[in-house]
């Protein structure tokens, strides 16, 4: 099981864009860990992580593109937050630049070139930390629920 803890997977705070060495993207083996959310983070860095999720959940479901993939991440992560089209191509980017995705271009049936992502092996990784930091979120939630509602009752 990945190393957890209430920062998120890998308990490594995010690094911003262009935070790596000597001012670039962070790359190789530790590049998946940087995108971790950090401990009491705003609700900006709330909705990264939500997008990061759905957008790595999407792009195992198959390869994407562009506006196809905000109407999925939109109704992936349903009434918690708007999606829109400037935080999915800026996620977009920085998984691209931790290696955790890629894009090419291709031509499209009905107009210009488009680019399409596809998730990388630590794409998948990174994943599979979120299913695990947010499954244990999800009990925490459910018991505390829980107990409110038997406080109140």
């Amino acid at each position: 099981m990945a190393n957890m803890s209430a920062n998120g997977p890998r308990g490594m705070q995010r690094r911003r864009r262009g935070q790596g060495v000597e001012g670039r993207p962070p790359r190789g083996p530790d590049a998946a860990r940087l995108t971790a959310v950090a401990p009491g983070a705003g609700l900006g860095e709330h909705k990264r992580s939500l997008i990061e999720t759905a957008l790595l959940i999407t792009l195992i479901e198959e390869s994407g593109h562009g506006y196809a993939l905000v109407e999925r991440v939109q109704q992936l992560v349903g009434d918690q937050l708007r999606v829109d089209a400037g935080s999915i191509y800026r996620v977009l980017r920085t998984l691209e630049e931790t290696g955790m995705i890629s894009s090419a271009w291709e031509p499209s049936a009905a107009g210009p070139l488009r680019r399409t992502y596809t998730v990388e092996p630590p794409g998948r990784e990174l994943l599979r930390s979120w299913a695990d930091f947010l499954e244990q979120r999800g009990d925490t939630l459910l018991r505390l629920s829980g107990l409110a509602r038997e406080r109140l009752d």
